[in-house]
This record gives structure tokens, sequence and C-alpha cells, in this order.
């Protein structure tokens, strides 16, 4: 029976209390009354009599269907944002990925061997109690670390530089395939100056670096000290071979990618000791959280320095100096990839960004921490460094421009505009060879617009070689070649006269053109993704060679020899020919007519491939879904139709095979949210979709609204605590409006129900309004100026049109302007839910108490407990301020702040109902919103209080190095203190203008500037904790 009784108590009690209370009045001037005044839709209120609340009172009741009205517009609201944000968190925590999206990451196996370098100590760095030093060694093929107490280096060095939370063993899967690259593999290294390399790597004790600025410099301190001691090391070794090394290569990880490049911005930085990095999923181009305003200063500073440093194009870094970042594209859900591109930072003269998805036989995306051991990743990593080396010279690597030109070679697609300069075909006189006519028989001649075609259900035995004419003047005149064989000659020949030799015998002086081919993958009834045919793939992999104008006027023709008969498979083919150009398709399709009808597109038989350019399809932030259907006539092609997806900057290749079996998806890292661009350049989604003979394609695409949720959360969990932040300020300072002026403190449920009761139409047009707004020119200049930090930077270069746009959403595209809405109805939902879920508690301790499972607490709320401290609560506070100013950062003590605040709302909650009045309701509501403000903005603290209790795990002895100012937290610690003395504050009018003001521009901030400076959040909330605190003194006994 008991439990009936409490069973029915709380059924009782969840239909008889509306969900969402209301109180309904906006900004009323003085109105007199002394009616009796029931607050509408509560039932855990008593009912409020004028005598309660005092002559003066500018309550206006809402009848009882405009209640009803607003009672079920927020319960949609806020039942759809719940909806929303759970789909969005399930589809990012669980979608999943196929086609060129899906993994194709091989496993690795590797001996390694780690030599702790002790040597490397306090005397040469004030960091080596924190971090260390390690040489890897590959068991069964490097020498051993140590000889008669002597480290053993026989190599050039390279150092290892682990990201947020890495470990120095991350260094084994490049090392190892070095070693056996070199040991067992030499003769695959085409560099004479090769020789092995000697890796080392920094312990940072899996350091969140992400998280911590003053961390990021003490990492990059240790490693110029580190490169020093290194070096030093080479000098005093007995048995090295060969020049002294006076550089070392700088492979970095996540945030050591960032580490690496702060490096010579500081004082201890040898000049010329880096000249070559490789970065892997670095977030070059901005922060990736902004928790921390130090980690704004460090890139801002870094970022100028480094373009200073190019734009000076006599500097040692301009002639010196390449940097590639590659990033494994959409698979990496820790970071957006649009993060690494440093096109706004560094020159392609000097480096480029370089997506896993187009890298030559790699052909597949890659995860954050796969992207250092991905098998045929590593690979590629491992033949460009012993590429690379020079050990002849001192400096240990090649010259720039041949590092570079061996950059593009192995980095990209090869079908890149800038990849073009580094065929051997424009410059033939290097490559020369002399052949005569005599050399090739039975040739067919092929000339402009013809086209020949090669298969093994469609030999013709008589023609053995086919030549193919090039034109003279031929500017746009494309020459084409694709083939699935292994082995093929294809020669690009000039007629050469020679007076040694007989009139008949036609001289021939060609360049042998299979260097230049390039893989592409392999596209069959039997692929499913681009990896298949990549590096240890089950199918080999396509080769195609794409030439215009610019190569044909040092040659006359195309000689191409017939492959042996016996060697050619079923599925083996050849096809080929000189085009008057290619054919490129050009639509204006916008986002909008995506989403409303569909983009066709019919492609007929005519040219082997096409190129469709969607200049108004830029958006990363939208992605597609790509049905292709294939028309032959019942015959069987060649090989199955297959598209290249990419986008110039940054040069983002993906390949998309067999698209007529399966529906394909359409996501690209283009222009991005707070991710700056040069506006100038083309920003149009280009598929470049090649098809077999005699078949024709149709492709139809439509959004992907799936994936784009899916890939949603990644690009704005920054806005998903600034947003929130923004809802609660502007709420609590409509809850102090109103206080205010009636004396009455409406909970949080309350006061968003009126907001969004009133206000609605004008929220909606501001939510809509303000990305375009915050995207022109004129606003940003104002923005920047009203910025009180100035971090962001939304004018970078003028000079070559770089711009970001780092307010609100970041948005450029005028489609997305719905996007502000999702997010706050989002928001709305997930506040709404942590009310009621306060309200559920506070209806189940009230229904505990009522069966007595604990006594109430007996509280005089007539007056606080007392307008001051006491001395206990005092003393805790000044030890806890002690402690900030000694020790621990502010930012921990703000979480102390939090849990005191959370014990005084539930110690609230257990005051006896029969003394809920409303001094009593507006303590509680007052209280809950203090919490929920402070939950959030602990929120923003916590990566810093992660920081710092790692250190504490790691035996850090000496204090937290950033974060001591007291006075950041000590309003915080002193309104807590407070509270828990259950006072709650009251202004005059001008005081209480005030306190709505700080909690207005903190809503405004942290609306606009908020994503990219969250930490300010925190001093914002501080500074109106201190006015709170100045509103005691006011409170009455």
């Amino acid at each position: 029976m008991g439990v009936r009784r409490l069973l029915g108590s709380v059924v009782r009690r969840s239909y008889s209390a509306s969900p969402l209370p209301l109180i309904a009045s906006i900004f009323q001037d003085n109105i007199y009354s002394s009616r009796e005044i029931t607050q509408v839709g509560r039932c855990d209120q008593d009912e409020t009599k004028a005598e309660d609340h005092g002559t003066e009172l500018t309550l206006m009741d809402l009848d009882q269907q405009q209640t009803r009205k607003c009672r079920h517009r927020m319960t949609a609201i806020s039942a759809i944002g719940l909806v929303l944000a759970l789909i969005t968190a399930y589809l990012t925590l669980f979608g999943t990925f196929f086609g060129a999206d899906s993994p194709k990451c091989h496993s690795v196996y590797m001996y390694p061997s780690y030599a702790r370098i002790d040597g490397f100590d306090s005397n040469f760095t004030p960091l080596a109690q924190k971090y260390h030093l390690y040489l890897y060694r590959e068991q069964g093929l490097d020498k051993d670390p140590m000889e008669d107490n002597f480290i053993q280096l026989d190599g050039i060095p390279v150092l290892f530089i682990p990201g947020n939370a890495g470990s120095f063993k991350q260094v084994r899967s490049i090392a190892a395939t070095c070693s056996e690259l070199y040991f067992s593999s030499k003769g695959e290294i085409k560099n004479p100056y090769r020789r092995n390399l000697d890796f080392f790597a920094a312990d940072f004790n899996e350091d969140f670096t992400a998280f911590h600025g003053r961390t990021m410099l003490d990492q990059a301190e240790y490693l110029n000290d580190a490169i020093k001691y290194i070096l030093s090391m080479y000098e005093k070794s007995y048995s090295y071979d060969g020049p002294i090394p006076t550089s070392i290569m700088i492979l970095g990880h996540s945030m050591g990618g960032v580490v690496a490049r702060i490096l010579p911005t500081l004082q201890n930085h040898v000049p010329g000791s880096i000249q070559s990095i490789i970065t892997l999923s670095s977030p070059h181009a901005t922060s990736p959280v902004t928790f921390d305003g130090d980690i704004l200063k460090i890139y801002e500073r870094t970022n100028d320095f480094w373009r200073s440093q190019f734009l000076d194009r006599d500097s040692f870094m301009s002639q010196n100096v390449s940097l590639i970042s590659l990033t494994g594209g959409i698979l990496d859900s820790t970071l957006p990839a649009d993060y690494t591109a440093i096109e706004n930072i560094v020159p392609l003269e000097n480096g480029f960004t370089t997506f896993s998805t187009g890298i030559r036989d790699v052909w597949t995306p890659i995860d954050h921490l796969a992207i250092v051991w991905c098998d045929q990743l590593r690979e590629v990593i491992g033949r460009f460094l012993l590429e690379t080396v020079n050990s002849n010279s001192r400096e240990k690597v090649l010259p720039l421009s041949e590092r570079m030109a061996i950059s593009r070679k192995f980095f990209l697609s090869g079908l890149e505009e800038y990849a073009f300069q580094d065929f051997s075909l424009i410059d033939p006189q290097h490559h020369f060879k002399t052949l005569t006519l005599k050399n090739f028989e039975d040739i067919e001649v092929i000339k402009l617009n013809e086209s020949f075609t090669f298969s093994s259900e469609d030999i013709d035995i008589s023609a053995k070689n086919v030549k193919l004419i090039l034109p003279e003047d031929g500017p746009t005149t494309v020459f084409y070649f694709l083939t699935s064989m292994s082995f093929t000659s294809i020669l690009f020949c000039k007629e050469h006269k020679s007076r040694n030799v007989a009139e008949k015998d036609d001289i021939l002086k060609c360049v042998d053109a299979e260097p230049n081919l390039l893989h592409i993958p392999a596209s069959s009834e039997y692929t499913e993704s681009p990896g298949d045919s990549g590096m240890d793939g089950n199918s080999k992999p396509f080769k195609f060679l794409q030439l215009d104008g610019r190569v044909f006027s040092h040659y006359d023709f195309v000689l191409l020899k017939s492959p042996n008969l016996a060697d050619v498979t079923k599925e083996d083919f050849m096809i080929g020919g000189v085009i008057p150009g290619i054919n490129i398709s050009v639509s204006h399709t916008t986002p909008l007519d995506v989403a409303l009808r569909g983009f066709e597109i019919k492609l007929d038989s005519q040219y082997p491939w096409y190129e469709v350019s969607l200049p108004n399809l830029w958006e990363s932030l939208i992605a597609y879904e790509l049905d292709v259907k294939m028309d032959g006539n019942g015959k069987q092609p060649i090989f199955q139709p297959f598209i290249r997806q990419w986008n110039h900057d940054p040069g983002e290749t993906k390949w998309h095979v067999n698209v007529a079996k399966s529906k394909s998806n359409i996501f690209m890292h283009n222009v991005a949210p707070f991710v700056p661009l040069e506006e100038k350049h083309d920003k149009a989604l280009k598929l470049q979709v090649f098809q077999p003979p005699n078949f024709n394609l149709r492709l139809r695409m439509k959004i992907n609204w799936k994936m784009t949720l899916q890939m949603l959360f990644l690009r704005y969990r920054l806005s998903f605590l600034a947003l929130p932040i923004s809802v609660i300020s502007i709420g609590m300072s409509y809850q102090f409006f109103w206080y205010n002026k009636t004396s009455i403190f409406m909970n949080f449920g309350d006061a968003l129900s009126s907001i969004l009761y009133k206000y609605w139409l004008l929220i909606t047009t501001i939510l809509i309004i303000l990305s375009p707004i915050v995207n022109s020119r004129i606003a940003q200049k104002i923005l920047f100026a009203l910025d009180p930090l100035g971090f962001n930077k939304p004018f970078l270069l003028e000079n070559i049109h770089m711009h970001a746009n780092p307010y609100f959403l970041g948005i450029r595209n005028k489609y997305m302007l719905g996007l502000g809405i999702f997010f706050t109805v989002m928001t709305i939902g997930v506040l709404m839910s942590i009310f009621q879920l306060s309200q559920l508690l506070d209806r189940i301790i009230q229904t505990f108490k009522k069966v007595g499972f604990f006594s109430s607490a007996k509280v005089d709320l007539s007056r606080p407990e007392s307008q001051f401290l006491g001395l206990c609560r005092l003393f805790s506070a000044l030890l806890l301020v002690l402690a900030v100013i000694f020790y621990i950062p502010y930012q921990l003590a703000a979480a102390i702040c939090l849990i005191i605040q959370s014990g005084t709302y539930i110690r609230i909650t257990f005051i006896s109902t029969s003394e809920k009045n409303k001094k009593y309701l507006n303590l509680k509501n007052y209280n809950f919103c203090v919490f929920l403000l402070l939950a959030f903005v602990v929120a923003v603290d916590s990566p810093i209080i992660v920081v710092f209790l790692h250190n504490i795990a790691i035996k850090w002895e000496t204090p937290f190095r950033s974060h001591h100012n007291f006075m950041a937290v000590a309003p915080m610690i002193l309104l807590v203190g407070m509270n828990s003395r259950l006072n709650i504050p009251k202004y005059n009018k001008f005081d209480g203008t005030i306190i709505t003001g700080l909690l207005s521009y903190m809503s405004f901030f942290s609306l606009i500037y908020g994503t990219r400076n969250l930490y300010w959040i925190h001093h914002l909330c501080n500074i109106t904790c201190a006015w709170l605190l100045y509103g005691m003194k006011l409170t009455k006994g």
C-alpha cells in the first residue's frame, strides 16, 4: 500500500503540474495593482497574493487561451530541439561511412626498441624532469642504440613530435618502415645521397597540448633545446661518417605539427636547424579549441611570424624551409580536416596541404590516430624522407626546389595544376633518346578527333603500334591515355634529320612517357572503394595521362607500342586519343536548387571524360548524394565509370569508383567556418567523370541530410558551449529585469517561455539575418573594433584577398541561414530538459519527504542566515584564493564554486513545503540560474582543469605556470559563499539596469564572439558575479 500511495502521489502531481510553467509579462511600465494574482501554469507554487509581493506590481496575466498557446509552443520547441540534438549526437557517434569514405588502412608490424637519452638532463634544459627524449631503433635492422656507453648514431636525424595526449611510441610505424626501406629495399630508393634515418621522439608524458598555451610553449622550448643537444651528439660521435648535421627533419602529429611551427619563433631556436617539416592532421589554419587565451595568442604570433618570413623572399625560411600538411580527411573525428590548410600561411613554393584520399596508391581517408600508422601512408612518407635526404651536405636535405618537386610527386594526385611542372615531358632536352622508325612496324595513325580502343574483346592483331598525330598549334587540344595494363610503352617523339644516316631512315628523338603516367584507382565491377587498388590492394590501379598544348610544341606525334597479346588479361584495356579540348559543363545550381529539385546532367559518349563544374556548390557544411546511371544498350563496358571529386583550395582529391553500381557521397573540404579563405580562388566543386567508350551516363545529385547532420557537430562543437551560455544569459537578464520591477524572480522555464512567446518573430529574424550581416565587410570592421580581445582578424592579408569570418557561426553561404535557428532550437531543447530534470528532482524530494523518508529542513526565510560570509566560510574562501595565487589554476577554483552552488540549490529544495512562499521561490529560482550558468562556464574551464590534474598525475611538482589571477575567480568564490547563506541580491533602479546590461552583453558576446573566444566568457561571468555580490549589500534582513 505504501508503494501504491507513493506512485499515486507522483502520478497526481505529474498530471496536475504544468511541465512548462509560465509568467507572462514583458517590459511593462509602472502598473499599480492590489488585486490577487495567481501565477498561471504552476501547481508547486502557492497562490501568491499582493500582500506578499508589495503594492507595486507589473505582472500582467495571460488569458487561458494565450497560456495554452504559449505552453504548447514551448513544449513543441523543446521537444523538437531535444530530438534534433539526440539525432545529431547519435549520427556523430555512430554514423558510418562507405565507398570513397570507408577506411582501408592495412595493419602494420614492427619490432620497436626505445633508448632513453639520459644525458639530456637539467644541465641542458629546465624541463628535463617533466619531458624526456628517446632514440628509436628497429630491432634486427638498426644498430644497437648503445655501444661502450655511447649512443650510436649513423644516420640523418629526424625528430618526431607527438600531439595532444600523444605518446613518443607513435614514432614506431614510420621509423620502422624507413629502416625496412633502407636496409631491405635499398634499391627501390633512387636518391644517390640516401642514408639511414635516426629517429628521435619527444616524450611529453601525454600532455594535453591543445588545451593549454603554456604547455605548448614548454614543449617548444624543450624541443629547441633537444635539437641543439641532438646536433651536438653528432659532433661528439667518433663513428659518424660524413659531414656533421646542422639541421634536423621534423615529423609532427596533430598539435605536434603546430608546436613544430612555434620552434623558429622562440629565442632558444638554433638558426637553420629546421628545413623540412611534415605534419600529420595538424590544425594550422586556426586553433581547434579556444578554452585558453594563451593558445589564441600563440597562434596569432606564430602565423604572423611565418607569413612575414615568407613575404620576404630573401629570408632563410623562404629559401630553405618546406612544410607539407597531410590530413586524413573525413574520417578525422578529432578535428575538422579544414583546419589543416596552410595556404594562408605558406606559399606553394614552400608547401601545400594534401589529403590522403588523393595521394597515389593510398586513396583512403584516415582517422586522427591511424594517420601515424596507416600502412599505405607510412610507406609513402618513408620513401619521401629517404628520397629527400642528402648525406653529402651538412643540412642533410636536398635543396628546397628539389625537395618540393619530390613532395608533389609523392603527396599529390598529379592532376593538380601546380603538379604539372614536374613532368619530364615538359623538359625534353634532358630526356631525349634517339630511335628510328625501323623500331616500329605496322603503325596505325590516329589523327585529331579520332581515338583508339584496345581490349581483350576487340584486338586488331594487324596493328602492332599506334601513332597519334599532335597538332602544331592547339593550346586547348588535349591528349589522353588510360590503361589498366601494368606495362606500357608510350613515347613522345620529334622527327629529326641526320646527315650521317640515309635519308630514308627517319631519326626520332623521343621521351619515354612511362614515368609521367599517373596511378589512379581501378574501377571494375568488383571494386567497392578506391583503396581496393591501392598499395598491396586486391587489384592493380589504372594508369592515366592527360596533356595539353603546352607540351605539344616539343613533339610531333605519340608512339604507342601494342602490348604482348600473351600478357593481356580479360580485364585489360587501353584507350587514347587527341581531342580539341576537355568538355567542361558549368552549372550554376545552388544548394537550394539541389535541396528542392535535385541536380541532373546527362553525358553522352562523345568524350572519354567530362568535367562538371558547380561554382555555387562550395560550402563544406553540406553533403550530397550522387546517383549515376549508365546506358550501353546491353553491352559490357571495358571498365566501370568513375569520378574524381576535387576542388582547388585546399587541393582535395577524392575518387569514387564503380559509381554505376551504388550511390556515392559527395563531401568536400572547401569553404569552412572560421577558416581563412583566399576569395579570388576558384571555389567550385568539380567532378571529373570518366566513362567507358560508347556508354552514356546520367548523373543525379541531391542533398544527403543524414551525412550533413553527421558532420555538423565536429565543426561546431565549440558553439554548443557558446550558444547555451548566450541563451542562459539572456534568460537571466530577463529574470532580473522582472525581479527588479516586481520582486518576483521567475524560474528559468518561465523566462524562456515568456521571451519566446512575445519575441519569437524578432528572434527568428535576427538568427536568419545575422550570418550575412557578420559576413559583410562593414559589419566585420565594426565587430572587430568592438572586440575586446582582437585575436581573430577577419582581414588577414588584404593584398591577396585572404579573409576569415570568425563571428557567430562563421557562415559565408547565404543558403545556410537557417543554421542559427537549428542550433538555437537544439540549445533550448537541451536547456529546458535540464530545467525539467531539476523540477523533477524537486518533486521527487518533496514526495519522499511526504512519505517520511527524511525530515524537512527548518529555515526562516523571512531573513537570510547572514549578510556576511561568516568566519568559517571566509576562511575557506581565503584558502581557496591563496591556492589560486600559489598553485592551482583559477579554473579549478571555479569548479569548486560550482560544487558549492550545486549543494546550495539541493539544500534549498529540502526546505519544508509549507514555507514555499515568494521568498522561497525567488531563492530557489535565483540559485538554479546561477548553478546553470556556472555549469556551462566550468565546462569551458574544464580542459585547463584536465591539464592541471594531468600534471599532478605525472608528479610534475612545480606550480602550474599560468592562470593564477585570483581576481578572475574571487567574485565567484564570495558569491557562492553568500548564496550558501541564503542571500539573494537586490538592486535599486540604476544598479538593476547594470546587472541586466552585464547579462545582456554576455549573451551578445557569447553569440557573436563566443565560439572563437570561449575562454573570455569565464571573465564576463566573473564580472557578473562581482555585481551580483555587490547586490547582496542591499539584502534586507
